[in-house]
């Protein structure tokens, strides 16, 4: 069984709400996100053949971690990822699975990282990925610097938290100190993995870094931002918000040591901008990133299709065009991923990758039909989900007159209520706007990414196809002869 719980009791490195954390598991905040991973383990207890395989040491591993050879590892690791996302109903972006993934292309294609003078960055990639299988951890990440003054580069910083930059070095290891932000479910991983998004400049070397450490190091602490856990409610009044807050943090490195085993890119401009790339950590994050939101696709289609149900306005053609909207969308995600997996190609070093045009295809559009899905449910809801009841006024001497009042004839007014509750968690309070901004964010700039997909496709057939719309002999032979 998992010892989890067992290990999250040890971090002392938490901070919420101005409190340092003494135990995890007993704070609010995290509870329910706790026991969703928590569930997670307990499914490769339950259904190992979807979520676990067998390394090459015949020990049980997560399927997340395994490196895949052929499309149908995909398959298999998409299945695995779809149940874990389930868990939360995709509300949570950062279970176990997400840097699992990372972590088995990084250690397949470590090569890339190579060696320098005090140790083996690419012999340190593998023995760190072999560690958390073995010990079956959770890996959280921390990768975006705090916005200081974007003006300028990370070496020209004169904030002395801009980034996470090395302080000192000898033949032990490495001496960093500096921030990272949102580091998303990090507060309840054992480990970090730190690194850098491609974009550094000569001068940044001292940013230029990668390293993982365990969360209670000496020196690490992470801020939380404030909980959208409401204590004083119960899960009738908020089903979403009270179970799945995926806690955010800002991490503080002050002075922290770490060896020369953990470190994977060091004082290394061109390796940093070639981390999440090159060893294809990208895409196989992707992969597991567009399979969770199917699961958020397929839990805000349904709660707008029960709530046009139940306020009777699924007769209407104009109601009917937006569920179709929603529904419609939900294929096209599926088929993305399928055509990620289909159109995968092989790596150098043997490893299956999904196709990137794919998911970066997804990873741009997906929050623009999120964002949809939350105003559809928003237009359907309308003002009944801004008069909702307390769950206690139900035991009032009001609850006759609700239930009769908030009945619909074939929903009782509680029921009614609850999905209406339902309703304001993802499209109007705090924890819904939250996953808004996070679905449009979490991938990084959509500009961006719209951006970097038209500059890597490949163009060459398109763009043929319109020299030969343009050629007269081609159009010669195209063209009809004329009769007379």
């Amino acid at each position: 069984m998992s010892n989890y719980r067992e290990r999250i009791q040890k971090i002392k490195s938490v901070y919420l709400n101005g409190d340092k954390i003494d135990d995890l598991a007993q704070e609010s905040a995290f509870q329910g996100a706790i026991d969703c991973i928590d569930q997670y383990y307990e499914l490769q207890e339950s259904n190992p053949e979807v979520h676990t395989f067998i390394n090459e040491n015949g020990r049980k591993a997560p399927m997340s971690m395994l490196i895949p050879r052929s499309i149908e590892d995909l398959k298999a690791k998409r299945s695995s990822y779809k149940e874990v996302s389930d868990l939360s109903f995709g509300m949570l972006g950062r279970t176990p699975d997400f840097m699992n993934a990372g972590l088995a292309a990084l250690s397949a294609h470590s090569e890339v990282l190579g060696s320098g003078n005090y140790t083996d960055y690419s012999a340190n990639a593998k023995a760190y990925y072999n560690y958390v299988r073995d010990h079956n951890l959770f890996v959280g990440h921390a990768a975006i610097n705090p916005q200081i003054d974007r003006s300028v580069s990370l070496g020209q910083q004169t904030n002395n938290f801009a980034g996470v930059h090395v302080v000192s070095h000898d033949s032990s290891g490495i001496v960093v100190t500096g921030a990272k932000m949102i580091v998303t479910l990090a507060p309840i991983s054992d480990e970090i993995l730190i690194f850098n998004m491609p974009g550094l400049k000569t001068g940044d070397e001292d940013y230029a870094l990668a390293f993982a450490l365990p969360v209670d190091t000496p020196g690490v602490k992470m801020v939380c931002r404030k909980t959208t856990v409401k204590e004083s409610m119960s899960v009738f009044d908020h089903p979403l918000a009270n179970k799945f807050d995926e806690i955010d943090a800002y991490l503080l490195l002050e002075e922290v040591f770490v060896p020369w085993d953990r470190v994977l890119v060091f004082r290394d401009v061109e390796m940093s901008n070639k981390f999440y790339d090159k060893t294809y950590i990208r895409h196989h994050t992707g992969h597991q990133g567009i399979v969770r939101a199917v699961s958020k696709a397929e839990m805000l289609t349904g709660t707008a299709i029960k709530l046009a149900k139940m306020l009777k306005l699924d007769q209407f053609i104009n109601v009917q065009e937006k569920l179709g909207e929603l529904t419609s969308s939900l294929e096209l995600l599926k088929a993305s991923i399928i055509l990620s997996e289909e159109e995968a190609t092989v790596s150098e070093k043997g490893i299956i990758t999904p196709s990137i045009n794919a998911i970066q295809a997804i990873r741009y559009n997906f929050p623009m039909m999120y964002e949809k899905m939350v105003k559809h449910i928003q237009s359907l809801a309308a003002g009944s989900m801004l008069a909702s009841p307390h769950y206690n006024d139900f035991m009032t001497g009001n609850k006759d007159a609700l239930n009769i009042s908030l009945s619909t004839g074939e929903t009782s007014a509680v029921e009614r209520t609850k999905l209406l509750n339902l309703a304001w968690d993802i499209s109007g309070d705090s924890f819904g706007q939250r996953q808004l901004v996070y679905e449009r964010y979490h991938a990084g700039d959509p500009m961006r990414i719209a951006a970097n997909h038209y500059l890597s496709y490949d163009k060459t057939t398109m763009l043929e196809m319109v020299e030969d719309a343009l050629n007269e002999e081609v159009n010669k032979v195209r063209m009809p002869s004329k009769t007379t």
